[in-house]
């Protein structure tokens, strides 16, 4: 990852209380820590729709709510293509993600999709939201195993020609002094669309202002291009 990324994460390792907070508002980039990449069987009667599930293990990125410090709270966003003629059905999300400065475990975590436009997560709504949601595992280590519940009716049609959607997946933490943060492991590679950014709670400090208004590709919001490690299962009908 570019320099941005390296000079966040050794001031962020290095600060306690306040003094992380501060860094973590300079920092859009996020942190280094160890993941492990999840890859969780797919449940009886389920296949695996798509994956690029395949971590550096090394390299993340913050997406979060901090209940303690709001305004540092944040979406990350990556996308995925269903093909044409395809119906998915999500019915599981596994990520590969980290806790830093703190053991973590998350309350909860947060999984919303989103329509594609121009590149970017578009709209000013969500497709679908599916808040606070327990994972089945990984609550420990930051690697999530998501089992969507019926309630939350993942389904998305790929169309005469495919189409892209986008997914947010954000750990409900609670701060530096009592949970700590969480990362999102950084893909391998860069698939489709770049990922993207928006550091809604306003005063995480990013290279383009509007990221802090609206999503924006990564590379804009903190100067790498890259990608988020995950994978999803499910059903497709074509």
């Amino acid at each position: 990852m570019k320099a941005v990324l390296l000079a966040g994460t050794a001031a962020l390792a290095l600060c306690v209380g306040g003094a992380a907070q501060a860094d973590l508002a300079k920092n859009a980039a996020g942190t280094r820590g160890k993941a492990v990449s999840v890859h969780h069987a797919p449940a009886r009667g389920a296949k695996t729709l798509y994956d690029q599930n395949s971590g550096s293990g090394t390299d993340g990125l913050f997406s979060q709510t901090l209940s303690s410090y709001p305004q540092y709270d944040e979406y990350l966003a990556d996308d995925f293509t269903v093909p044409k003629g395809h119906t998915w059905t999500v019915s599981e999300i596994d990520t590969t993600g980290f806790y830093d400065v703190g053991a973590g475990p998350a309350a909860s975590v947060n999984v919303l999709f989103w329509k594609n436009l121009n590149g970017l997560p578009g709209g000013t709504k969500p497709l679908l939201e599916c808040d606070n949601l327990t994972p089945g595992g990984g609550l420990s280590t930051g690697a999530f195993e998501i089992t969507l519940p019926k309630s939350c009716k993942a389904k998305f049609a790929g169309g005469k020609k495919g189409t892209t959607y986008w997914l947010t997946v954000q750990a409900n933490m609670q701060g530096l002094e009592t949970s700590g943060y969480w990362a999102w492991a950084e893909a391998t590679t860069v698939h489709g669309n770049q990922a993207a950014g928006y550091w809604y709670g306003g005063s995480v400090e990013t290279l383009n202002p509007a990221c802090n208004t609206s999503f924006q590709t990564i590379d804009e919001c903190t100067g790498s291009a890259l990608d988020f490690a995950f994978e999803l299962q499910g059903n497709d009908k074509k």
